[in-house]
């Protein structure tokens, strides 16, 4: 059962840490503090014109050229955040980015990232909102407020535990929680520890699962953070074999999340015990909170929870011989495990992650190599300076330019390490995903369409054609769900028709969706001569290539020709989009990727800008 219990109330903390007496971090001036004092006012009382009163302090501003003007756009991104206006919050934090006071300690892209990532997690676009989390972590890094850090790891572990990435979650609540204990933080400290002890629970690490709870719980204790509670005991009516005591535990997590009052806590609480007391045998007594949680899920969008929630209600009233209630809550799972996030969001995001680390090991390399030319421009100047020291001098700048190139050659292997990681990791998580998705998919769609089928003969004649088409909507979908998997683990048109039919296929399949104009063309290429295991491998390789078109390129058309050159097959994939701009990118996993595959059976990859504009890529092996 993933959560996202806190991302919501630690997202929202950044933005309102400033939100406070804003115009003591910024030196606005007299006259922009009075004007502000005064849409202040207005907010307070709760007048209509209040933007219009922001339009014009922005408009005094962009005319008297101030140089806090990402400040000004960054006010009237909050105004309609908090209104929860997404899209105009998101045109104005951009605005705020563009215009950064030249005073850096008075620039307002702390604040402004953050609204972008806060409106990309609530419009479901969890690889965009990480990335953003990330470009605030490497400002805070570098000599930011130590808590505003520590909540911020939280929420990337948030996005990370919500993909499946416990490591990786586990890794940033740690961080999280031990800048928190240093910065002596009260309030949310035991919010941290709770989440660390869900972590560990996803990892099976029941020790430190327990410990980390029975921690929340004792920290809880000093502030009364009732999230801290609702989650650790959660985790703890988890943990217990005991059945009896699993459920004194969810009760407790029912009490706390009642408290609380928030709903989302109030769902995942409520369909706990449901769970717990479904166990014990209380059918009946679980049936009350499992209708609730499915009632509260679907208030707040806690889609996880409505789909297992609505699965637990269905079980409860199959049991209890109500196959018709039965069946309409299946019908509800059926219909909402598709709105959770997919696992190639989770793939995307872990990616994502990993880009960043490699990022970060790409700049201890640039400053090695800087390091060492300020080493060599030493020693030479050095050198120049008295013959008399020469041997000495030479014998130090060939020691210390070995230990340097020495170094630096490690950097690269730990380099190419992270991303070979990235690699087998992305292998594990393709292997979850298709056990994920027949599990939860085709298993979970054939058993809501057994029970469905077994309720007929219980039904009204009126209600039986009505249950038979919800069984063939069902089987339907199962269909097309067994169709997709066993298309991405290898396409039909590849392994009847070969390279270039299935490249063709793919072209149309993106053609239909318009966002690019994809031409195949085949000039005598005799790519059929190829061993089949070849041909999957340069399909994914030209997958890959397009898939960075649609993303990066902005291009209209494109184009993928197959010939015969002097060093074998060739693969020319072209496009008019905005070009590429570096063509030395091996910090790019894709490209990186693509280069290695071919590399290994004797091909070469080249990626350039093309002479009337766009990027040209060429693919060559030998056959």
């Amino acid at each position: 059962m993933r959560t996202i219990f806190i991302f919501t109330l630690l997202l929202m903390l950044l933005i309102n840490a400033n939100a406070q007496n804003r115009d003591k971090i910024v030196d606005v001036g007299s006259e922009f503090k009075g004007l502000f004092n005064d849409f202040d006012s207005c907010i307070e009382h709760k007048e209509q014109n209040c933007i219009q009163i922001l339009d014009k302090i922005i408009a005094k501003g962009k005319q008297e050229k101030v140089p806090f003007l990402d400040y000004l756009y960054n006010r009237k991104a909050f105004y309609f955040w908090s209104r929860q206006e997404l899209d105009s919050t998101m045109v104005y934090s951009q605005l705020a980015i563009k215009n950064p006071n030249p005073n850096e300690k008075q620039r307002r892209d702390v604040d402004s990232y953050n609204l972008l990532a806060n409106c990309h997690y609530f419009r479901g676009e969890l690889n965009t909102a990480l990335d953003y989390y990330l470009k605030i972590a490497t400002i805070l890094e570098n000599g930011g407020n130590p808590l505003h850090l520590g909540y911020l790891y939280s929420n990337i572990a948030t996005l990370l535990g919500e993909t499946g990435n416990d490591d990786k979650q586990i890794e940033y609540l740690l961080k999280s929680y031990k800048l928190l204990e240093e910065n002596q933080d009260k309030k949310f400290i035991a919010t941290i520890a709770s989440n660390l002890a869900l972590g560990y629970y996803h990892k099976k690490d029941t020790i430190n699962a327990i410990e980390w709870s029975e921690k929340a719980l004792k920290l809880s204790e000093l502030s009364n953070d009732l999230v801290a509670k609702t989650q650790a005991s959660i985790t703890l009516s988890l943990l217990e074999k005991d059945l009896n005591k699993a459920s004194k535990y969810a009760e407790e997590s029912v009490k706390y999340s009642d408290e609380l009052g928030d709903k989302l806590h109030m769902a995942s609480a409520y369909y706990r015990y449901s769970d717990a007391l479904d166990k014990l045998g209380e059918g009946k007594k679980a049936l009350n909170y499992a209708e609730q949680a499915v009632n509260f899920a679907e208030e707040v969008g806690d889609n996880l929870t409505l789909t297992k929630a609505s699965y637990t209600a269905a079980t409860i009233y199959f049991n209890l011989g109500k196959k018709e209630k039965s069946a309409d809550f299946y019908h509800t799972y059926s219909i909402f495990k598709d709105s959770i996030s997919s696992a190639e969001n989770a793939r995307e995001i872990n990616e994502i992650n990993t880009k960043y680390e490699t990022e970060k090991k790409e700049k201890q390399i640039a400053e090695q190599k800087l390091k060492i030319q300020k080493q060599q421009s030493n020693l030479l100047y050095a050198i120049l300076g008295g013959a008399l020291f020469v041997v000495i001098f030479g014998g130090i700048f060939i020691y210390t330019r070995k230990a340097q190139k020495l170094k630096l050659k490690q950097l690269q292997q730990e380099k190419e390490n992270a991303i070979l990681n990235s690699f087998i990791l992305g292998e594990e998580r393709e292997r979850k995903r298709i056990s994920q998705e027949l599990h939860d998919g085709v298993a979970a769609m054939i058993g809501a369409a057994k029970m469905s089928l077994e309720s007929i003969p219980h039904l009204p004649q009126e209600k039986q054609v009505e249950q038979l088409s919800k069984v063939k909507s069902i089987l339907e979908n199962t269909h097309a769900d067994v169709r997709y998997i066993a298309h991405n683990l290898l396409p039909t048109v590849l392994e009847k028709e070969g390279l270039i039919k299935a490249t063709s296929h793919f072209a149309s399949e993106i053609n239909e969706t318009k966002l690019v104009t994809i031409s195949v063309t085949d000039n005598n290429s005799n790519v059929q001569e190829i061993a089949p295991q070849l041909q999957l491998m340069l399909f994914r390789i030209i997958q890959e290539l397009v898939n960075n078109i649609i993303k990066h390129s902005q291009a209209q058309s494109a184009e993928i020709i197959f010939s015969n050159s002097p060093n074998g097959l060739q693969i020319e994939i072209s496009d008019d989009g905005i070009g590429y701009e570096d063509t030395n990118d091996t910090g790019n996993q894709g490209l990186y990727s693509i280069t290695k595959r071919l590399k290994s059976i004797g091909g070469n990859f080249k990626i350039t800008k093309g002479k009337s504009g766009g990027t040209q890529a060429k693919v060559v092996v030998t056959v």
